[in-house]
């Protein structure tokens, strides 16, 4: 995988966090705090400027009651 496939990975990913949060009239702080994350972390996964952890990402996902996969489509 190059390193275009990886960026647009991790940019879908940040998309559809911040579609489903927004659905559920959440803010980062909201997310942040339902999945033991930093509100700064949850806003650079949202801008695919991180790459979370399988851990991160199972959190995220219980917080917004989604799997991981759901969040992970167009990716």
């Amino acid at each position: 995988m190059n390193k275009t496939q990886i960026n647009r990975l991790l940019v879908n990913f940040g998309q559809n966090v911040l579609r489903y949060r927004l659905a559920r009239d959440m803010t980062q702080k909201g997310l942040a705090v339902r999945a033991g994350l930093h509100r700064s972390y949850i806003a650079d996964i949202e801008r695919g400027e991180r790459n979370p952890s399988i851990v991160s990402m199972a959190r995220i996902s219980k917080a917004l009651k989604i799997s991981i996969s759901v969040l992970s489509k167009g990716a």
